[in-house]
């Protein structure tokens, strides 16, 4: 009797074992580019469960679930170093810093369910990570706890809010003037005087659950070469030290004030974005192994637009300093811009990579491998191999030949589930 009851609930033990076992996601990856500029395999199963890869085996094997992606190319999913998810804006309105601004200002339940929207079609475009470097809208956190949670769909997000720079800052001079009206939205939490103000500063937006830190050059006059750094060297270090003590990147916004950009890199900015870059800007930053996000697509559209208030020469330099920097071996960082930049132009940007003289595998690691380590997430993002996030997209031909490709991903898999098929 004993023995029989031992036996039964040994049994029951198994079964119970079995039925909790995690389920297995195999995809048959006919093209695998586990990461760009490695060999491509073909003919591979990718192992997946409890949303991370656990195997990536030669010929196709069986699971509990599989994915049939034997005729596709399929990658790691996209990393987005420069967005804003929240803010609107369209480069191509009667008026565009209008429209910017009416973003900025308006109500924030109205950006918070654009947001919403635009954090799914982000996502379903292929980009399965952003970094989002600045909203006015006090929601970005929410919106990512929100999704870490499994509430709602849409990309991983590394965020903050406010953007870190001294009072008048460049909003003011690029476009908008000295108005009464920008006091709340750009003269907020991230505004800072002096070095231990600054200091307070990205102490109290951590807190409030920074991921990054956003740091924005400012400067006297938007149209004068001459025009010098409002920010002391002191403020600047306080801003980048006190990120990195408290284990934050920090990225610095650029508007192509060459002695501006050298106060951020000589005080260890890990970024560099926008530009154009100076010489020294870029001997600097390879010195000191600075990243740059030349985000070329939101300058070409601007350029394209005629209604944005830019140096007609602007989109050239750009480019110019990106091919400069890769050519001094500079990390190069994938950056929409959004909403800039449409999320329908986005895959552009792989192509005018490409034009500064990036190889296809190059540009494209710009958004995989390079963004991940920037993140400081290399280790699980970045790459398809044991150990790291179910991140997974595919196209219907090979990137590493045509980069056009990138604007017809047609399978999305995000954290281990189906997020987007229609290779099926």
């Amino acid at each position: 009797m004993r023995q029989t009851i031992i036996g039964a609930l040994c049994g029951f033990s198994f079964i119970s074992l079995a039925q909790a076992a995690t389920p297995t996601t195999v995809i048959h990856a006919g093209h695998l580019i586990s990461e760009p500029g490695q060999p491509v395999r073909d003919a591979q199963s990718i192992v997946i469960e409890g949303g991370k890869i656990v195997a990536i085996k030669d010929g196709y094997v069986d699971g509990d679930q599989v994915v049939e992606l034997k005729d596709a190319w399929v990658m790691p999913g996209l990393i987005d170093m420069h967005s804003h998810i929240s803010v609107s804006m369209d480069v191509n309105a009667d008026n565009p810093v209008g429209d910017f601004l009416a973003a900025y200002i308006g109500r924030p339940s109205q950006r918070l369910l654009q947001a919403l929207v635009r954090g799914r079609e982000v996502l379903n475009s292929g980009f399965t990570t952003i970094r989002n470097l600045g909203d006015a809208a006090s929601i970005t956190y929410d919106l990512r706890n929100a999704i870490n949670a499994g509430i709602l769909d849409g990309p991983r997000i590394f965020a903050v809010e406010p953007q870190f720079g001294v009072p008048g800052g460049d909003y003011e001079a690029f476009a908008f003037g000295e108005r009464d009206e920008l006091e709340a939205p750009f003269k907020s939490r991230g505004t800072c005087s002096g070095a231990t103000d600054c200091e307070r500063a990205v102490r109290s937006e951590v807190r409030r659950g920074a991921d990054v830190i956003k740091a924005r050059l400012a400067f006297f006059g938007f149209d004068d070469p001459a025009a010098g750094p409002m920010e002391t060297p002191a403020e600047f270090a306080a801003i980048i030290n006190t990120a990195h003590r408290l284990h934050r990147r920090v990225a610095t916004h650029s508007a192509g004030m060459s002695a501006a950009n050298q106060i951020a890199i000589e005080a260890g900015t890990d970024s560099i974005e926008h530009g154009p870059l100076s010489d020294a800007n870029i001997a600097a930053m390879a010195k000191r192994g600075t990243a740059y996000t030349p985000t070329l697509i939101t300058t070409k559209l601007a350029m394209e637009s005629g209604k944005v208030p830019m140096p007609p020469d602007t989109y050239q330099r750009t480019l110019d300093s990106a091919a400069k920097a890769h050519k001094a071996g500079i990390t190069i960082l994938f950056g929409s811009d959004l909403p800039v930049a449409p999320i329908k132009d986005i895959p552009r940007e792989f192509v005018l990579m490409h034009d500064a003289g990036l190889t296809p595998a190059e540009a494209l690691r710009t958004a995989t491998i390079n963004a991940a380590r920037a993140l400081d997430r290399g280790d699980k993002l970045g790459t398809l191999e044991p150990g790291k996030y179910a991140d997974v997209i595919a196209l219907p031909g090979n990137p590493l030949e045509d980069l056009t490709q990138m604007a017809k991903i047609g399978f999305v898999m995000k954290d281990g589930k189906v997020v987007r098929n229609d290779l099926k």
